[in-house]
């Protein structure tokens, strides 16, 4: 018995042991876990971010005073306040499915960027990290929620996506000017690399601009596709400098004259970074110099024509009395026919002056009979070609147009002047009109030389002479083009069609009206 009673007594001293040991333990996780609640409050309030914990309904329960700061509320006013509503109204649909995703356990936690709605009505932008306690049975007790202010980076943001918004706009026009410049431009770099090229210079060195991109002017693939000339420019890089070089597009065409310039483009240091090339098809500006060139010789030639018949024959007469009647008579009538002639050639030249000027003609309208002013132009013709037959076909009636007779005049006598001029070995003209509602069409068709498709796409330009082999045929080279501004001046319209060895037909319509 005696035996039991102390082992009894062990035994209980044993546990006494054990739970003085308990409560020493106890009291040790107590002072750790006040500690870590300290802890945790301490880093809570002091944070430099804002910091909360909320209810699975978004209620706050607690809030640090930088969240206050961030949102603009005191602790108390957000203690009857949620989440949603201090939320941004296009933000709010995903803040609720954010927490319908933790009601359902599918997640833990969440870290997104939203927009809050702060008491003075501004809004702030936020980088919310949230994270969840659950019981148990895996049910949400509350969050603890880590709020950023990052505005200041939003705000960064949208006026860098507006800055690059704005230079991506800038390069649209800038990639749309060089499209629909007509000049050929070549950016080169420092090192002489192709850097840039725009459609046109594309199309008028057929190069294609992917093929030498960030290849240098020395590469032989590019020294293989540019022109020797432009290689050499480019090399030197020398500014301000005009060069000029000739391109074959093909067998059989005339070379086209191009004309280049180099330029330096400075940063806004005034450091260099580059050369800009502009390349230029002067071609028809050449064309049109040789043009002008060969139309002072023909003017020239056309002017000393009729000056010395004039100056010859009015020297006879003036020197010899002994003349009779029908020579002076026939030396007077020659020099009448050759001042006609010069003064053609400068009301010529002077209706080119007026339409360079931009002036246009002075037109002085009245009602015009086309049968009548074409059978008179036809029967002076008449008597001065005896190789053609003029053969007029036009309604007596409905031929009355509104419009100035004199230059119609001049319209008609010189189409029907090249009509002659231009079948040197004799034939029909045929002259054909008829009338189509408010307008009326005339056709001078001759069995000449005719003209080839670039000679008739050419008709009508200045100084232009359908045919300089003859020099026989007269002419400066502008009536056709003077033709087509009286049309013009008369709202009509003028065309030509032709074949080579079979004649032309030269076709112009005039209002009625």
């Amino acid at each position: 018995m005696e035996a039991l009673i102390k082992q009894r007594t062990r035994e209980l001293t044993e546990v006494n042991e054990r739970l003085k040991l308990s409560m020493v333990r106890c009291q040790r996780l107590d002072g750790r876990l006040r500690e870590s609640e300290e802890l945790f409050r301490s880093i809570f309030e002091h944070a430099a971010a804002g910091m909360n914990t909320i209810t699975l309904e978004g209620r706050y329960l607690q809030v640090n005073s930088a969240f206050c700061d961030f949102i603009g509320y005191s602790r108390e006013e957000l203690q009857h306040l949620t989440v949603f509503d201090l939320t941004h109204p296009q933000d709010l649909l995903a803040t609720r499915e954010r927490f319908e995703g933790i009601r359902a356990s599918k997640c833990e936690a969440f870290d997104y960027e939203k927009r809050f709605i702060c008491k003075d009505g501004k809004l702030v932008w936020g980088h919310v990290t949230s994270a969840w306690m659950f019981d148990d049975r895996r049910q949400p007790l509350y969050g603890i929620g880590l709020v950023q202010d990052i505005s200041d980076r939003k705000g960064a943001e949208a006026e860098l996506k507006k800055t690059l918004a704005s230079a991506r706009e800038g390069q649209t026009k800038i990639a749309c000017i060089l499209k629909s410049v007509g000049d050929g431009l070549i950016v080169t770099d420092t090192e002489h690399r192709i850097v840039l090229m725009n459609p046109s210079a594309e199309s008028l060195l057929g190069v294609v601009f992917e093929q030498v991109i960030n290849h240098t002017v020395d590469d032989p693939y590019v020294t293989a596709l540019f022109p020797e000339k432009l290689i050499q420019a480019l090399r030197s890089g020398e500014i301000g400098g005009l060069l000029e070089f000739e391109l074959c597009d093909s067998v059989g065409r005339q070379p086209r004259a191009l004309q280049g310039r180099l330029s330096a483009i400075r940063d806004q240091n005034e450091q260099h970074n580059g050369i800009i090339t502009t390349l230029r098809d002067v071609s028809r500006e050449r064309e049109i110099d040789s043009m002008k060139t060969e139309f002072i010789t023909t003017a020239a030639h056309e002017l000393r024509t009729p000056l010395t018949s004039i100056q010859g024959f009015s020297e006879i007469l003036l020197a010899r009395s002994d003349l009779e009647n029908d020579q002076r008579r026939s030396m007077l009538s020659i020099i009448h026919e050759q001042s006609e002639s010069l003064s053609r050639i400068v009301n010529d030249l002077l209706d080119l002056s007026r339409i360079e000027a931009g002036v246009g003609f002075v037109l002085q309208k009245t009602p015009c009979d086309l049968s009548q002013l074409i059978k008179q132009a036809t029967s002076q013709l008449f008597w001065t070609s005896d190789r053609h037959l003029f053969d007029v076909a036009l309604p007596s009636t409905d031929s009355v147009v509104c419009g100035d007779w004199v230059k119609l005049r001049q319209v008609v006598e010189n189409i029907l002047s090249n009509a002659v001029k231009y079948s040197p070995q004799g034939g029909s003209v045929q002259v054909t009109g008829q009338r189509f509602d408010s307008e009326f069409q005339v056709s001078v068709a001759d069995q000449g030389i005719g003209m080839s498709e670039d000679q008739i796409l050419r008709i009508f330009d200045k100084f232009y002479r359908a045919d300089t082999s003859n020099s026989a045929i007269e002419g400066v080279g502008l009536g056709m083009n003077i033709v087509q501004e009286i049309i013009k001046a008369h709202g009509g319209r003028i065309w030509v069609e032709s074949c080579v060895g079979k004649g032309t037909v030269v076709h112009f319509v005039l209002p009625t009206g």
